[in-house]
């Protein structure tokens, strides 16, 4: 059921760079499109693909044992970096994911969701 994509929440709490921050947000978009979800991402969602709070959230819970783990503020930094990193590769976009979706101005700023291309 589960696949090697599937996200790691503990492997998320320890990223120390950029690239694997980036490489766990993909993992929690693609389990959030999933319906075997176990952290009910789509529920928790707000209308993005990707909705920070929730995602640090449950990264937050994690507690790691030794050293050399980042502190909340700064992984939440390092993933609000990576999030914008994915912006400026195309990967993402800040906002909700359809356009008649009512977002709240306390949610502005820490959503994203994937950018759709036509094939050309």
């Amino acid at each position: 059921m589960y696949s090697d994509m599937c996200f790691d929440s503990r492997k998320a709490r320890s990223a120390t760079s950029s690239l694997d921050a980036e490489h766990s947000l993909l993992d929690f978009i693609r389990e959030g499109a999933a319906s075997y979800s176990p952290h009910h991402i789509g529920q928790h969602s707000r209308g993005f693909d990707l909705y920070l709070p929730w995602f640090m959230e449950i990264v937050g819970g994690e507690s790691l044992p030794g050293v050399g783990s980042l502190g909340l503020p700064e992984l939440g930094q390092l993933y609000m970096d990576a999030a914008w990193s994915l912006v400026m590769k195309g990967v993402l976009r800040p906002g909700p994911k359809f356009v008649n979706v009512d977002v709240s101005g306390d949610v502005y700023g820490k959503g994203f969701s994937l950018v759709h291309c036509e094939p050309r």
